[in-house]
């Protein structure tokens, strides 16, 4: 483990990240609604690429054309956040990053988050982006990139295609960094609080209560957008997960390995020992920098 990611983690402690999400319900509302009036909608206004805003389902999608000709290959970019924080300049810079160097536009959707809605209806937004893409790139040539709880939308995306009745086509690929979910049973959770004093990010107990959020009141929101790892996989493009191993997601690993091989889907499955939550969408210290690399390098294939 590097001394850069030593202290990265023990700077990650003292902002008490972790503790937001030990807040009971009522406050952790609150204090997400006061961090995204920091993270509304904004168009950049650098010429790094160029830029368009697309109204999806009443949503802001923000597109970037990332190359000096429009690319006939495509990137969703999912943010995470736990379903509560919409993104940031941090995550619009990483978006078209990895973009640039991976030849692609970018569609970053502004999902609705479950401060608000549903599971259901951020998925189908998701949905309707996707489907919008499909007008402009050949599926094979749209690749998914998610995280935490972005990397589970991409997940549901799959779950939901095949509710459908498979209406439309799968993406090439999907790279997913620490998809996140709630527990499907108590064997799931237990794997959780086992790994819960080493992680420095995500609470295994918000795990298992944030179903309430993810389904917002909704009766009608199929359970397996919300214990994701029940999903249906049937048909997933070849997907490559990151886990850190110090993460309380990384319980999910084995289940959605399990999944996938119930459903015949191809994937790959990486688990850094010692590391963080998401740790390979942080390229500051040599563990994440080499996993962030590797993803550049899948994402400029198709």
């Amino acid at each position: 483990m590097s001394i850069r990611y030593q202290i990265a983690k023990r700077l990650v402690r003292l902002t008490g990240m972790k503790k937001l999400f030990q807040l009971p319900q009522d406050e952790l509302l609150k204090k997400a609604e006061q961090m995204n009036r920091k993270r509304q909608f904004h168009m950049p206004k650098d010429t790094k690429a160029r830029y368009a805003d697309r109204m999806i389902l009443d949503c802001h999608c923000l597109t970037m054309e990332t190359q000096p000709k429009k690319s006939d290959r495509a990137l969703l970019f999912l943010f995470g956040g736990g379903m509560l924080l919409g993104p940031d300049n941090g995550d619009v810079k990483i978006a078209r990053d990895i973009g640039r160097r991976s030849g692609r536009d970018v569609w970053l959707p502004y999902y609705p988050l479950c401060t608000g809605h549903s599971m259901l209806e951020a998925t189908q937004m998701v949905y309707e982006t996707y489907r919008q893409m499909l007008l402009e790139y050949e599926a094979a040539h749209i690749a998914i990139l998610g995280f935490s709880s972005g990397a589970g939308l991409a997940l549901d995306l799959v779950t939901y295609i095949n509710l459908q009745g498979n209406e439309l086509p799968m993406p090439g690929r999907m790279v997913l960094s620490s998809p996140g979910t709630c527990p499907a049973d108590e064997t799931e959770f237990a794997d959780m609080e086992a790994l819960n004093s080493r992680d420095v990010l995500v609470d295994a107990a918000y795990m298992k209560t944030a179903g309430a959020l993810m389904a917002h009141g909704d009766p009608n929101v199929p359970q397996k957008l919300i214990h994701i790892t029940r999903g249906d996989f049937t048909g997933a493009p070849m997907t490559h997960f990151y886990y850190g191993g110090d993460e309380v997601l990384a319980a999910c690993a084995k289940p959605f390995a399990s999944a996938y091989e119930k459903a015949g889907a191809k994937y790959t499955m990486h688990i850094e020992p010692g590391m963080c939550h998401c740790y390979s969408m942080l390229p500051w210290f040599p563990e994440g920098k080499r996993a962030y690399e590797e993803i550049v390098a899948l994402l400029s294939q198709d």
